[in-house]
């Protein structure tokens, strides 16, 4: 891409003309699709043809009508891709499925009723895809045959040579597949994906197969039936083998229709509770079986709550990069540089859904502190400066090395911030299904019992964090609390004015309640249980001069802004300051970390402006 920008003022007209004819024409030349072939090993010691994936070098100017097409794709993908689907669409994020399937894995073994996860492998998923089958899908879809034609000449006139050992074979076609590089193929394969989808939708609903039941006493409940992730997929089935017979006919007319076969023995079944006759589950499926805790996305499934087990692998993967580091000599700058751009974030994933127990945070601060102090074979050295010092930020004298705790807050706390200000996305309708919703909506009900392997309790415990740092932008005012919520500026009036919120004849009332229509405008009409006195007066006139110019439409929903940020949007980056915020004491960053000096030389200025030298 780097080329075109350079030589854009030369190569326009011809880019120009090549979409403009794509577009009024449906083709281009063939040549421009032609693409190279390099076979990269999915494990070490690969042999077999199989244990290589192949990955396409597109070319550039067929690159930049691909990705021009993506781009005006993916804006529809998630209007006609199920909610199920998590992988490559707009505000779905990965870390909604493995909360998803974590809480309903809770949910089961709470009611104390077995169950079964597949966990199914798609063999070769993107080279094996049906072309006829993607555009009948996309025809039933909705989209034009126009859309349908491009992209049946993209996909259908690539040529491909293979590299051996960089010397390009002679070209070939191809009849099925979808090329691993192309921009178009993600979104392509969330389309033939859904075909799955469907077909357990219509086995459910034809009483062949039922999922987890995920809800609360109320009564609200929902059938969890499977989670996608691109073609990572989670099944949810009750131990039966009718069922499983059934399960087996939807891979089979799958795999018919789709050309997507499920590799048995790469896919697990995993146990939930206690189940019998397990063998016979066994010969149905065909395929390996798990026990919880298992993984999922790369993530904890069915971990008991603050398990320190399930961290090993980021201790693991500290410790392997440190016996890399180890062969070179490193100054403390360097070691800096690592620590903040390395070990920092390799627990950031997991930390996004789980408490980091406080042993296993004490283990991988020790782990950087050594590090930082000691070197690559964690010296026992002298720790010059205390921890929580270097920790904080550059401004206020520290080395900005993240503090676990604090970090995992403010990671944890987005969900929260998601649950306010997000739609009905799948994750949001499983937690209120399971949990319920407070009056007004913002949050969850609080989480009583035990944690379980659910995820859910952790992260609600902490709404008070993100309440206490937003305040509300009035629009209809159904959903704000006249008194207790931030909505005026940045106090509660109950804070603002206690005297009057002790007169105040309902402390719960609404905004809207407060304000009263008169005509195309209205005026507030807070109601009181007495009439004031003279000294009163001077309050309620300062209320009455604080709410005056806020006016309530009747048309518009009470919105959230995060009061920490300008523009009002949450952002990890702005809690997390927020919760580690240090004494505003004067000291020389800028000189020190702004100066030409080499990363050496200012941490050894650091050190003695700290007189640790």
């Amino acid at each position: 891409m780097a080329f075109w920008h350079f030589s854009w003022d030369f190569t326009k007209a011809e880019i120009i003309a090549f979409f403009s004819d794509f577009f009024r024409f449906g083709t281009f030349q063939r040549s421009l699709n032609s693409t190279f072939l390099v076979l990269i090993p999915k494990k070490g010691g690969a042999e077999e043809l199989k244990d290589f994936r192949p990955i396409s070098l597109v070319g550039s100017l067929y690159k930049l009508l691909a990705k021009v097409l993506a781009n005006r794709l993916k804006q529809a993908v998630g209007e006609v891709v199920s909610e199920h689907q998590h992988a490559f669409i707009q505000n779905r994020q990965i870390l909604d499925a493995a909360l998803i399937a974590n809480e309903a894995v809770d949910s089961r073994l709470k009611v104390n009723l077995p169950g079964l996860l597949l966990k199914l492998d798609i063999e070769k998923a993107f080279d094996h895809v049906n072309w006829d089958c993607l555009f009948s899908v996309m025809s039933k879809m909705g989209f034009g045959q126009k859309w349908i034609n491009w992209i049946r000449w993209c996909i259908s006139t690539a040529n491909f040579s293979i590299l051996i050992n960089g010397t390009p074979s002679d070209f070939f076609g191809s009849t099925r597949g979808l090329r691993q590089g192309d921009p178009l193929s993600p979104y392509l394969f969330l389309l033939v994906m859904e075909v799955l989808s469907q077909l357990l939708f219509r086995a459910r609903s034809g009483g062949y197969i039922e999922g987890f039941k995920v809800g609360n006493s109320n009564g609200t409940e929902r059938d969890l039936l499977h989670l996608l992730f691109a073609d990572d997929t989670l099944l949810f089935c009750n131990p039966n083998i009718v069922q499983l017979h059934y399960l087996s006919w939807v891979f089979l007319w799958f795999e018919a229709i789709s050309g997507l076969k499920v590799n048995r023995d790469k896919s697990e079944a995993i146990l939930v509770g206690r189940i019998d006759s397990l063998e016979n589950f066994v010969s149905v499926l065909g395929c390996k079986v798990g026990n919880l805790p298992s993984s999922y996305l790369g993530l904890p499934l069915g971990a008991p709550f603050k398990s320190s087990r399930m961290w090993d692998v980021v201790e693991e993967r500290f410790r392997k990069c440190l016996s890399l580091w180890k062969r070179q000599y490193l100054s403390k700058g360097g070691r800096l540089t690592l620590i903040k751009s390395t070990l920092s974030s390799l627990p950031i994933y997991l930390m996004s859904l789980f408490i980091i127990p406080r042993k296993v945070c004490a283990r991988l601060e020790k782990i950087q502190r050594d590090f930082l102090w000691g070197g690559g074979t964690l010296e026992k050295k002298p720790h010059l400066v205390n921890w929580r010092v270097v920790c904080a930020d550059m401004r206020h004298g520290g080395l900005g090395i993240c503090s676990l705790v604090s970090l995992n807050k403010a990671l944890l706390g987005k969900w929260s911030w998601k649950f306010a200000v997000e739609g009905n996305s799948l994750w949001k309708q499983v937690i209120i299904d399971k949990y319920g919703v407070d009056e007004a909506g913002w949050c969850s009900k609080e989480v009583r019992g035990t944690y379980g392997v659910g995820v859910w309790k952790a992260i609600r415990k902490d709404w008070e964090i993100i309440r206490s740092r937003s305040r509300f932008i009035i629009g209809n005012g159904r959903k704000v609390k006249f008194w207790k919520d931030v909505w005026c500026e940045d106090q509660a009036l109950k804070d603002a004015f206690p005297n009057l919120f002790r007169l105040a004849v309902n402390k719960n009332q609404w905004v809207r309640d407060a304000w009263e229509e008169q005509g195309e405008v209205g005026s507030w009409n807070p109601l009181f249980s007495r009439h004031f006195n003279d000294w009163e007066m001077e309050e309620v006139e300062g209320l009455l001069r604080k709410i005056h110019p806020l006016v309530l439409h009747s048309d518009v929903e009470d919105a959230l802004s995060w009061k920490i940020n300008k523009n009002g949007s949450f952002s990890i980056r702005s809690l997390y300051r927020s919760l580690t915020r240090a004494p505003n004491e004067p000291f020389p960053w800028s000189i020190i970390w702004r100066s030409w000096a080499p990363m050496r030389v200012s941490f050894f200025a650091w050190e003695a402006s700290w007189n640790r030298i």
